[in-house]
């Protein structure tokens, strides 16, 4: 399999996403995500389905040290995780070390975080993943020690994950014997969808285009429906892998790494 260089670039997230593409099994999207993490100056990952607030669904891939897991098979356990709670109530990444100022932290979760410390996970960086009556998940990037979060790294390490989890997502449909429509996007919708891939303001994309910002939004708004998704960086995702768009597009007028 190969492997991939320090991820901290656009460039280099394409070149993950496509050793995630050839990834014929979970396992093997559980090879590139440790590389990647590593790349991304972290030191485990983890990603998983979550059923409900407190529960977490058979998806689940991670290389968190060996005693922490066994601890997770415990059902009673998981439920004490703020980490799945506050998830299930966030649409944006979020910190763990900012968990008081997202979820009321009772004695049990601050009972699990000490103990995920003492296990070596120190702090993390979630991603929720919100697809409606479908899958919905998370996945963790952490760090062990005293050490703190890659800032540098959080915008790539957001990406990523929506593509890890959409691979998942996909295999273990796959496996189940499943298979889902291609949602099909308008041409404006696919105009306003890759200014915003590239970072630019609905009133920007609208100049742009001819278009109000209010216009722009109703066009985004739409695509996210059209997909199920609750982000525009899941819309992104999405849409990369459908192949509505690819990383020509989104990368555009942004300027050279280096």
């Amino acid at each position: 399999m190969k492997r991939v260089g320090r991820v901290g670039s656009f460039a280099d997230v394409q070149s993950y996403v496509r050793s995630v593409r050839d990834a014929p099994s979970l396992t093997d999207i559980g090879l590139v995500l440790k590389d990647a993490t590593r790349s991304l100056q972290f030191h485990h990952y983890a990603l998983a389905q979550r059923i409900s607030s407190n529960r977490l669904g058979t998806l689940r891939l991670s290389d968190f040290p060996d005693h922490w897991v066994d601890q997770l098979a415990d059902e009673t356990r998981i439920a004490d995780d703020p980490v799945l709670l506050a998830s299930s109530r966030q649409v944006t990444p979020f910190a763990w070390s900012n968990l008081p100022t997202l979820v009321p932290m009772t004695g049990r979760h601050r009972a699990y975080m000490a103990a995920a410390r003492n296990a070596g996970l120190n702090d993390g960086f979630t991603v929720p993943i919100h697809i409606p009556g479908q899958a919905s998940g998370l996945v963790s990037f952490v760090v062990g020690g005293e050490g703190d979060l890659p800032n540098d790294s959080l915008p790539a390490a957001h990406y990523l994950a929506c593509f890890a989890f959409e691979a998942a997502r996909r295999l273990r449909l796959a496996e189940q014997g499943g298979d889902e429509q291609q949602p099909r996007l308008t041409q404006r919708q696919l105009d306003c969808l890759v200014l915003a891939a590239r970072g630019k303001s609905n009133w920007v994309a609208g100049q742009l285009l001819g278009l109000s910002a209010g216009t722009v939004h109703k066009y985004l708004e739409a695509a996210k429906q059209r997909y199920g998704v609750s982000s525009r960086t899941e819309l992104v995702v999405r849409a990369l892998y459908d192949g509505h768009l690819n990383f020509a597009d989104v990368m555009g007028d942004r300027p050279a790494d280096g």
